[in-house]
């Protein structure tokens, strides 16, 4: 399933009545976006209820009473931690909580806790878990009544250290397929600053969006594409080359850096912009898809008349695509004369 129809089933479902007796369980491959969908559908549920997301931080002794979000690896951790320490003090030895259920303690009102990795986690810890997630408790810890659970976790086929999940943690949980989407990414990547250029190269190279294979090092994922975006422009083009091969392999990493070339070689914008009616229209894809990025970022509501008079004289798909990205970046240029006639020429985009 595609990162929005997660999403959307997810919130949706949680609405319902005693919906927080459903844990979806978001599998897929390394690197997909998995954690960042959770943490996406956390934000919205605290939004919608007027409130702060504060995570359970261990080094943060102020989150420790305040935190109504947590991510517990079960990966790193063992089945006692479910349980925390023995207190031996009184006539009977009781345990006292971690302090990420302690967090989730009974009473506290609506919290969130999400399972981070738990196809990874051994069995016994995979046991312990059901008990949390059917019984509302850990050890003796009984959770908040307004707690909604979540999990993600890796495929055995991909071969990164997942686990066989157990028969009885399947049965007590929704198993969302996750499949990554670069339509879902490239709205996440105009929502966090990623590089137009990289934005520009997977929707011209989509299926390099994600291509994971186990005996490589280095790997196209939507993760390590966002950490190529981080890569210093300022090295050298080898330099350049050497970091991106390191976050994606060395395939994608040529392919990209050619594609960088080009678009420091495409047509000035501003000089475009200053004669958009006679400026010349690229006829090569690469250069397209770079130049309607650049577009895109450039684009203002006091600049889309010129903008958009160039993006017209390109074929359907680059200015639909570029305008779309114009408004996502600067929601103001829907106010404009010339976006109203493009959205009357182009209704059936936008519904």
């Amino acid at each position: 399933m595609k990162y929005s129809n997660i999403k959307t089933s997810i919130l949706e479902q949680f609405k319902v009545e005693g919906g927080n007796a459903i844990v979806p369980f978001i599998l897929g491959a390394p690197g997909g976006g998995k954690s960042a969908l959770i943490r996406e559908v956390a934000q919205t549920m605290f939004a919608e209820r007027g409130l702060p997301m504060i995570q359970y931080d261990d080094s943060n002794p102020d989150t420790w009473e305040t935190a109504n979000y947590v991510e517990f690896n079960a990966s790193l951790r063992d089945p006692v931690d479910l349980l925390g320490t023995p207190n031996n003090t009184g006539t009977a030895t009781r345990w006292k909580a971690p302090g990420e259920f302690y967090a989730l303690r009974r009473g506290t009102g609506f919290k969130i806790v999400n399972f981070e990795e738990l196809s990874d986690a051994s069995t016994a810890m995979q046991n312990g878990i059901c008990s949390v997630i059917y019984d509302d408790r850990a050890g003796n810890t009984l959770l908040t009544e307004e707690l909604f659970k979540m999990a993600t976790g890796n495929r055995t086929e991909d071969k990164s250290g997942a686990n066989r999940i157990t028969g009885k943690l399947a049965n007590r949980t929704r198993l969302f397929n996750f499949q990554e989407n670069l339509e879902d990414w490239t709205e996440w990547a105009l929502n966090n600053g990623i590089d137009e250029i990289l934005i520009q190269f997977l929707r011209f190279r989509p299926g390099l969006l994600s291509d994971y294979e186990a005996n490589r090092f280095a790997n196209p994922t939507p993760r390590s594409w966002g950490r190529v975006s981080l890569i210093p422009a300022s090295l050298d083009n080898g330099l350049y080359f050497d970091n991106c091969a390191g976050e994606v392999g060395e395939g994608p990493a040529a392919e990209y850096t050619g594609f960088r070339r080009i678009y420091q070689k495409m047509p000035n914008v501003d000089a475009i912009l200053l004669d958009p009616m006679g400026a010349e229209v690229p006829q090569d894809p690469a250069t397209l898809y770079a130049l309607t990025g650049a577009l895109a970022r450039k684009a203002t509501k006091d600049n889309f008349d010129r903008v958009s008079k160039y993006l017209g004289r390109m074929s359907p798909e680059f200015n639909i695509m570029a305008t779309k990205d114009a408004i996502k970046l600067q929601p103001s240029i829907k106010h404009t004369r010339s976006f109203v006639e493009w959205a009357t020429k182009h209704s059936e985009v936008l519904m």
